[in-house]
Formats: structure tokens, C-alpha cells, sequence
């Protein structure tokens, strides 16, 4: 609007927005007042709640990428202590499950290869940072 208007653009807005205001505040006239303007309010209303469900699914979406690459580097630092461990001379995977508490079924400690005990180890320290990082955050 021209700046010798004497109305402004914030009048032109408050009008329509009392108009629509007036309009909305009837369910039944608000499907009368879009049906009079050629929409389909069914139609309105369902491509609304898709474009929310979309909107929340790429929002879970993005989440759970967000998770998964978090849990990726709490992978790697548990893979770097369990390798740390299995360096030392002195590691003993019977003596490691009593310290922390771990039980496990299997009681043969001796029969275990390496591997078996580096899974056990990062698969541990991978619930332990999870579970550390989780209740930091619920600190904060």
C-alpha cells in the first residue's frame, strides 16, 4: 500500500483475520465458508494430517540417524578400551566379570578365544557409555 493510504497493511491484516476469525469459530461454517471458495475440506484436512504424518516420520527418521551415529562412536571408544584391555598382561576375563558384576552362563572362562572375549568386552563397554551418556543428558 502507498504510503498516503490511509489505511496501513497491519488494518488490511487485523480486518481479515477478524473476518476469518469469525468464519473459523463455527465448525459447519467453516466447511460452508472453503465448500463456498471451491475446496474440498475433507480433502484439506486428510493432505493435512499426511503432511504431519510425513512431517513426524522424517522427524523419527532423522532420529534414529542421529542415534545410530551416536552409537557408532560409543562402538569405537568401546573397542578401544576392550582392545586396551586385551593388551594388558596382567587381563584376566574372569577377574574383569567379578569386578564389574557381570554374569554370564557360561563359566568356562579358559575355553573363550580372543574374540569371544573382545565381543564380550565391547558389547559391555558399549551398554556402559550408552547408558552414561544417557543419564548425562537427563542431568542437564
Amino acid at each position: 500500500m502507498s504510503k498516503s493510504a490511509k489505511y496501513t497493511k497491519t488494518d488490511f491484516i487485523r480486518l481479515v483475520v477478524a473476518d476469518l476469525d469469525s468464519i473459523s469459530s463455527n465448525k459447519e461454517q467453516s466447511k460452508q465458508f472453503l465448500s463456498l471458495q471451491g475446496l474440498n475440506p475433507d480433502k484439506i484436512v486428510a493432505d493435512g494430517l499426511k503432511r504431519i504424518k510425513r512431517m513426524q516420520l522424517q522427524i523419527n527418521a532423522e532420529q534414529t540417524k542421529a542415534d545410530m551415529v551416536a552409537a557408532e562412536s560409543v562402538k569405537d571408544k568401546a573397542i578401544q578400551w576392550a582392545e586396551n584391555l586385551l593388551s594388558q598382561a596382567t587381563f584376566s576375563i574372569k577377574e574383569f566379570m567379578l569386578r564389574e558384576e557381570l554374569s554370564l552362563n557360561f563359566r568356562n572362562f579358559e575355553t573363550l578365544s580372543k574374540e569371544d572375549i573382545k565381543a564380550i568386552l565391547i558389547k559391555h563397554y558399549t551398554l556402559k557409555f550408552m547408558e552414561e551418556d544417557g543419564s548425562d543428558s537427563k542431568d542437564v
